[in-house]
């Protein structure tokens, strides 16, 4: 009996905690993924990074896209109006066949990365990184219910956890 009250207790842990993360502007299907597809639909490439850029109830993000040249530009989305977009150009040269590696869709990893910790998280941003073996992995940077801040790392291609760490 007390092995099936643990069961039900961890699930509506994780029921509550997938209500919470349903408020964010950056889960699924979300503000963030509304942006993202409309900057992919005018500069076709690989996302290799976003950040909130402002504040506010909707804020707008910063997208940073690889291109099929090795050239990353950065560009700001707006949710509400996701047109128009100005990328400025980052310096150097990205070898992009190393970015396809990561086959586990961002989505399903922003999803995978909070879960270790207890309560909603607030996402700050992500960035896609190719590591010196060649293996890629997402960033995440997001702020704690406690207050602290933290970064996770989960493996682009599998989707396991390679490292959390609490400020």
């Amino acid at each position: 009996m007390r092995v099936f009250k643990t069961v039900i207790v961890f699930f509506l842990c994780v029921a509550a905690q997938s209500q919470a993360v349903a408020a964010d502007l950056t889960e699924p299907g979300g503000p963030l993924d509304t942006c993202i597809a409309a900057v992919l639909n005018e500069h076709p490439g690989i996302v290799s990074a976003w950040r909130q850029a402002g504040g506010g109830p909707q804020p707008p993000f910063a997208i940073t896209v690889l291109d099929k040249e090795g050239k990353m530009g950065e560009t700001t989305c707006d949710p509400a109006k996701p047109t128009n977009f100005e990328f400025k150009s980052k310096s150097g040269l990205y070898r992009y066949n190393m970015y396809e590696r990561a086959t586990l869709p961002e989505e399903k990893a922003r999803v995978a990365a909070p879960v270790i910790f207890v309560g909603p998280v607030r996402f700050l941003g992500m960035e896609l990184s190719v590591g010196f073996s060649g293996r890629t992995q997402y960033k995440y940077q997001m702020f704690l219910p406690s207050g602290h801040k933290a970064i996770v790392e989960v493996d682009a291609v599998v989707g396991r956890l390679n490292k959390a760490e609490v400020n």
